[in-house]
């Protein structure tokens, strides 16, 4: 799916948890699912209702930065 698996194990190093785990401060919980419906701009990150298309592992650090 366009490096979403990449972009999972990024995350995973980033969080310091599994898919299916939370954070020890409860912000982020990790999950992976099959479809967002939105394949033309994957990978995807949601973040609570909110789609972040064409991410990369910069971009997912951008993102994380601004959710501190």
């Amino acid at each position: 799916m366009r490096g979403a698996g990449r972009l999972i194990d990024h995350l995973a190093r980033r969080l310091g948890i599994q898919p299916g785990q939370t954070t020890p401060d409860g912000r982020f919980t990790l999950s992976h699912v099959e479809c967002l419906g939105s394949c033309g701009t994957a990978p995807v990150v949601m973040v609570n209702d909110t789609y972040h298309e064409n991410m990369s592992a910069e971009k997912v650090d951008a993102l994380l930065e601004q959710l501190k």
